[in-house]
């Protein structure tokens, strides 16, 4: 979705986007696949021995509910029938069964982990690093709700006027996915409270949290590079790409600041003889 969009859309047997319709899709993948980047980019975070279990454990938990929500979500299109004209009812119905796996997967590892849980009233970061991660947290959140709820006055907001040149069925599938590239960005934000609150004011946690978005929020200024190289082929108008720039490298910025601050110490191996 973020590296190889054609051949990930020819995958799914979609419906052929042409011309502005589908340099707009590959716009909307490129935002869905930063979410999912940042996503992963968390879990490997907890992959080693050092990282908390209790924390590790919390994050299968909430993997579990991702994978549940999205396989509901997008399942509830195909029976219902309310899928975008012409989109590929095998495919996504494919998708659910593929998300109910990886849902069960996470329950067991989760299960495994005995079964851990968050402090649910202590879901705001606390302790070291907590106001970056805060600060993070709301300039996603905006994007978040927009895309979730707002969508296509949201993504009008962005580039007015583009969505009514579109067909039912590009516009319907660029609605969907800028949809739940909101919905995802929802799940990130939850991720990391849950996380950090499997014990509050933990550094170590919230310091391997705090990395993963920054990675991710890396990838995504690359991103933003490549989606005002398509505006500006493309001639589309952008009115928030200023405001949006500005207060993502601000975010960005300050943590990358902060964590670059924080004291920490590098574990070295002793040389062998």
């Amino acid at each position: 979705m973020g590296f190889f969009p054609q051949p990930f859309l020819d995958g799914y047997k979609a419906i052929v986007f042409n011309g502005e319709a589908k340099s707009m899709v590959f716009y909307a993948f490129g935002i869905f696949g930063v979410q999912m980047m940042q996503a992963a980019i968390v879990n490997a975070s907890f992959r080693t021995d050092s990282a908390s279990d209790k924390a590790a454990g919390v994050l299968t938990l909430m993997n579990a509910a991702n994978w549940v929500f999205f396989a509901l979500s997008d399942g509830s299109m195909v029976i219902l029938d309310t899928l975008p004209p012409n989109f590929p009812k095998d495919a996504i119905a494919a998708n659910c069964v593929l998300f109910l796996l990886m849902a069960s997967m996470n329950i067991n590892a989760w299960i495994g982990a005995g079964s851990p849980q968050p402090d649910w009233k202590k879901m705001k970061p606390t302790g070291p690093l907590a106001t970056p991660m805060i600060v993070m947290i709301v300039n996603l959140l905006g994007f978040a709700v927009g895309c979730s709820f707002l969508t296509e006055p949201f993504v009008d907001q962005f580039i007015p006027g583009l969505l009514s040149k579109f067909n039912p069925g590009a516009k319907g599938a660029i609605l969907l996915i800028f949809g739940n590239a909101g919905k995802q960005m929802i799940f990130n934000i939850l991720t990391l409270c849950a996380v950090s609150a499997a014990e509050p004011g933990t550094a170590d946690t919230n310091y391997r949290l705090l990395r993963g978005w920054i990675y991710g929020m890396f990838f995504y200024m690359g991103r933003f590079a490549q989606e005002a190289v398509t505006e500006a082929a493309t001639g589309w108008p952008s009115p928030m790409r200023v405001p949006s720039f500005i207060s993502c490298f601000a975010a960005l910025f300050f943590a990358a600041t902060s964590i670059g601050d924080w004291p920490i110490t590098v574990a070295t191996k002793a040389k062998s003889a």
